[in-house]
């Protein structure tokens, strides 16, 4: 999980507190849907990060990443998440059509190949930290890592994907436009697949990844 989970939410940080110091919220949108979601603090060995940890000002934060589901992430932040006592409040509006990006990937096919998508990426920052630091949505029951996608109409995305020496095939059939939570698992070797998650939300969680510094704080 270690791999997948950096693979997958790697953070480039001088664009992000650029981003971060602006603040432009995406919050204008007819509709929103909200989710209560739990997190876990984990070292980036995936070592879980003991309970007496303190979180004062812990914000979860949620750029934008247009076009694709690896892409670097904007300066456009959907929302910034206080989280507190294990839970935080994601709210995420259900139009962001004029937010989102036509896929543009070797490999893919996309079909209609006018679909916009855009990907939730996923940070997190503490006040008395100065950088901020990797996270990402997970499912509790298996381990794999969850990206939450908007698409803008019903799609098939197949193919297969190169980054970063991983081979990561696509295997999505989308009914309609609007977020999906979709799951990466991994195939053996480096090889990963991509297809629609079919469980809850009370069973994804979002993972802190802290580093040294900040776990032994």
């Amino acid at each position: 999980m270690k791999k997948i989970l950096i693979l997958c939410f790697s953070i480039l940080i001088a664009q992000l507190l650029v981003a971060c110091s602006r603040f432009p919220l995406a919050n204008n949108h007819d509709t929103e849907q909200a989710y209560q979601l739990n997190y876990h603090r984990f070292t980036y060995g995936l070592q879980p990060v003991d309970d007496s940890f303190v979180d004062d000002g812990l914000n979860l934060i949620f750029p934008l990443v247009s076009g694709s589901i690896f892409g670097a992430p904007s300066e456009e932040i959907l929302q910034i998440s206080p989280a507190n006592a294990g839970t935080f409040t994601f709210v995420v509006p259900q139009k962001v059509d004029g937010l989102a990006g036509e896929i543009d990937e070797q490999g893919l096919s996309v079909v209609p190949a006018d679909t916009r998508i855009l990907r939730m990426g996923t940070f997190h920052a503490y006040p008395y930290y100065q950088t901020l630091g990797d996270g990402g949505f997970i499912n509790g029951k298996n381990g794999n890592a969850l990206v939450f996608t908007y698409f803008s109409k019903a799609v098939a995305i197949t193919g297969k994907l190169f980054q970063y020496g991983e081979v990561f095939e696509h295997e999505l059939n989308i009914q309609g436009p609007g977020w999906y939570w979709l799951e990466i698992s991994k195939q053996g070797g480096n090889s990963y697949l991509i297809r629609p998650y079919d469980g809850t939300s009370q069973e994804i969680y979002f993972a802190v990844l802290l580093d040294e510094m900040a776990a032994m704080r």
